[in-house]
């Protein structure tokens, strides 16, 4: 059955997605969003309507915790530099939340430096500390970090939702 809620992806979106590397089984393509309007929005997940509606069991904009980016108001995406490298995000999917509804885990980087991060279930996107970015991490270690005083929180996201069709 046809998604009447949210339209279709543009074929120029879904070749700049195409380039994004997906997490958690292709769920999700963490993104930086360009708005038809000019305005840069820094984190967004894309994720096809359907199977995201599967996994969390409500709308993005029927739930007060979640924010919702209409697909028809993005001019472009490009991977966000503001995203864990992949293989590191799919380890914390796959090692699942720390608590009910929450994930900690620490970011370790090539200078020996870490980060705690708390966040939600998604867990694509960190504040990274100055000097750090996704290309100097070296490893995450899931669950670690809870009673870090220095914890930090996830930046806040968006979800932009698409009917694949």
């Amino acid at each position: 059955m046809r998604n009447r809620r949210f339209p279709p992806l543009p074929t120029a979106l879904a070749k700049q997605l195409s380039t994004i590397k997906a997490t958690d089984g292709g769920l999700y393509r963490p993104c930086v969003a360009t708005l038809r309007d000019g305005t840069v929005l820094n984190c967004v997940y894309f994720a096809e309507a359907q199977r995201w509606f599967r996994y969390w069991g409500v709308w993005p904009d029927e739930d007060r915790g979640k924010t919702a980016l209409d697909i028809e108001t993005v001019a472009s995406v490009a991977d966000s530099p503001s995203r864990l490298p992949a293989p590191f995000a799919d380890a914390l999917y796959e090692a699942g939340e720390s608590g009910m509804g929450y994930t900690v885990f620490t970011v370790q980087f090539e200078d020996g430096t870490s980060v705690a991060v708390g966040t939600g279930n998604a867990v694509d996107f960190i504040v990274y500390p100055p000097g750090q970015s996704r290309d100097t991490v070296v490893k995450v270690l899931p669950h670690v970090g809870r009673g870090d005083p220095k914890i930090t929180a996830a930046p806040p996201y968006s979800w932009c939702l698409y009917d694949a069709g």
